[in-house]
């Protein structure tokens, strides 16, 4: 069963840069592994019982202000259930709209580990956008789909200016069991981070910073699953 949640172009956006107002990229997750392992040297030898082979992350946020001109808000525009896959149970299209007056530098690359040097050694920085949905009747309950980028990286940010839209197919992976049938209500979210990736020998660090810009909270969406 597909459900629509079609959300039009802003009006003032519209009327203001009318040729503005376009989608300029399509990114089809569907039928692509995406490629996310990142690598680090090996752990030195076990001495006294203890040694490497762990990882260890951490975030900081940051709050929103309403006269802060950028704008990032995220719409379902159809959701499709995969009722034979627990894991991914949904194949949604996503619309990610700049509704600010600013243009936006956005990662649209799936692969996190095309990112990373020939060298495991070395500390790199990206950006990383998740693009989610939650339920309604149960808000810890979150899929998600991840795309990656970083500056000296070719082809893997893109900067979308007031009105430009990108259009991001994927299968959605949640985290948590969803009732196993019935209806349920599916509300879009997203994180926008930036990520520094710190390795050493037998694991590694990671710690990222929320980047936090104003959004529209979009209507829930009604998916029946069978």
């Amino acid at each position: 069963m597909r459900l629509l949640g079609q959300v039009g172009v802003p009006l003032l956006l519209l009327m203001g840069s009318p040729l503005l107002a376009q989608q300029v990229r399509f990114i089809d997750v569907t039928t692509t592994t995406q490629r996310v392992e990142l690598r680090y040297p090996p752990a030195p030898p076990i001495a006294n019982g203890y040694g490497g082979g762990y990882g260890v992350g951490s975030i900081v946020d940051c709050g929103t202000d309403s006269r802060d001109p950028r704008s990032l808000t995220v719409y379902l525009q159809s959701v499709i259930p995969r009722d034979n896959d627990a894991k991914k149970p949904f194949e949604i299209e996503f619309k990610v709209l700049n509704t600010g007056q600013v243009a936006l530098q956005l990662p649209v690359s799936p692969h996190h580990s095309d990112l990373q040097t020939s060298d495991a050694s070395t500390t790199f920085t990206y950006m990383s956008l998740a693009l989610a949905v939650s339920t309604v009747e149960d808000r810890s309950s979150i899929g998600y789909v991840e795309l990656y980028g970083k500056p000296d990286a070719p082809d893997t940010l893109i900067t979308l200016n007031p009105g430009e839209w990108l259009r991001v197919e994927a299968r959605v992976e949640f985290d948590l069991k969803l009732p196993p049938a019935g209806t349920i209500s599916l509300v879009p979210g997203y994180w926008l981070r930036q990520v520094t990736f710190h390795p050493h020998p037998g694991g590694f660090s990671r710690a990222a910073q929320n980047i936090c810009i104003n959004n529209e909270p979009m209507p829930a969406v009604l998916v029946h699953r069978n």
